[in-house]
């Protein structure tokens, strides 16, 4: 089936994704074979999988329904890396195009842009027996901040506390930085070593853990467990067990990252989420999709924009700190991450960022916890806000 617009036959599918880049960038006015040519090669380019060249429209598509990564490399977690895209994250084409359309990016109140504060609950408590003899064991093979960690452990026994459970207080400290609010993600399942040495341990401190969040005021999301990633009927039991502490949760991220858009990203919405915010990489700050803000993700099988809302992920703590990643320190990291912010400040964006909760110990952070509030303040100078991600999502719930 084709439609004739202005002389030139255009194929419905390539009308439809069109269509939707479109619509996502906000230029609902502008009309495709007329304002904007049809390149019926770029297009071609698209559909055999190919970066299309010397069309913008297509390269949009190309990028925003993330084409290069069907049947693309994996690593060894079955991610898409950065290394392997064509894609400069932290110039992206979708927001290149809203320029040269003239289209004004948008705002968020009367913020420029929007930072989205997330935390993935990894580890609620760190000092348990295998949390102890895995310091023990990684002090042995040379991390020696290690020492004084360990040190600390009859005190926390004796008061009962843990330098992970700081829940609370990273709360209240990210409001006294001006924050609306942020999002911590709670595991509700283990079926895989990378989920966790002590599952008993979660299994036991959830309901305290759902309790304390929510009395600090803070959004809780789903971190979809390893094996989730997998299988649906997996990860809607795990919604509902954390349904049934927290009520119905809206919002979702994929442990370790391990989200495919043409596999296991669409289908969310049909668990009952209304968003996720696991697309960024996990080896490189910047944007997966080449677009700055939330959108709705392509579903290649109805051939249409589907219900969830993506929220980006522009950086991520461990893909600063960890060897395997950059392997920086935070005074190293703070440049990178101001200069996303310059760029947000400039651009716009509404994006997430994703701090984990062990990083604000202050006595073991190194200094992440620092650089952390750091970034928040830097938000602000730059007339930007910090909020959760269910806010941030929900500004294009009814667009």
């Amino acid at each position: 089936m084709v439609r004739r617009l202005a002389a030139v036959t255009v194929p419905e599918r390539v009308e439809r994704r069109a269509r939707w880049v479109l619509d996502t960038l906000g230029a609902t006015d502008l009309r495709f074979g007329d304002d904007l040519p049809y390149a019926a090669e770029a297009w071609g380019s698209v559909e055999r999988g190919e970066r299309p060249e010397g069309d913008e429209l297509a390269d949009a598509f190309f990028h925003l329904a993330r084409v290069e990564e069907r049947g693309g490399v994996r690593d060894e977690r079955d991610r898409f890396p950065a290394s392997a895209s064509c894609l400069d994250p932290l110039d992206p084409p979708l927001e290149r195009l809203r320029r040269e359309l003239g289209l004004e990016p948008p705002r968020y109140g009367d913020a420029r842009f929007a930072v989205a504060l997330t935390h993935d609950v990894d580890v609620p408590w760190r000092w348990t027996r295998i949390g102890i003899r895995g310091a023990a064991a990684r002090l042995r093979h040379g991390a020696l901040h290690e020492t004084g960690a360990l040190a600390r452990v009859p005190l926390h026994k004796l008061r009962r506390t843990d330098p992970n459970w700081r829940f609370a207080e990273i709360a209240a400290e990210e409001r006294a930085h001006g924050a609306r609010g942020s999002t911590f993600y709670v595991m509700a399942g283990h079926g895989h070593r990378a989920d966790g040495a002590a599952p008993e341990s979660y299994e036991r401190l959830r309901p305290k853990l759902v309790e304390t969040l929510l009395e600090s005021g803070s959004e809780v999301g789903l971190h979809g467990s390893y094996l989730a990633a997998e299988d649906f009927g997996r990860l809607a039991a795990e919604k509902e067990k954390l349904d049934a502490l927290a009520g119905p949760v809206e919002g979702h991220r994929y442990h370790y990252l391990r989200v495919d858009p043409h596999r296991n990203l669409v289908p969310l919405g049909g668990l009952g989420f209304r968003y996720d915010t696991t697309l960024g990489f996990p080896d490189a700050l910047g944007f997966r999709a080449g677009i700055a803000h939330p959108f709705h993700p392509w579903d290649f099988e109805q051939e249409e924009p589907a219900q969830i809302v993506e929220v980006p992920l522009a950086a991520m703590d461990a893909t600063l700190a960890e060897k395997r990643y950059a392997g920086l320190s935070a005074a190293q990291a703070k440049p990178q991450l101001m200069a996303l912010l310059d760029w947000a400040a400039e651009h716009g964006g509404g994006f997430s960022i994703l701090w984990h909760p062990e990083r604000f110990d202050a006595q073991s952070a190194r200094g992440w916890d620092r650089l952390y509030f750091e970034v928040l303040d830097a938000v602000r100078e730059r007339g930007g806000i910090c909020l959760s991600a269910g806010e941030l999502a929900a500004s294009l719930y009814d667009r």
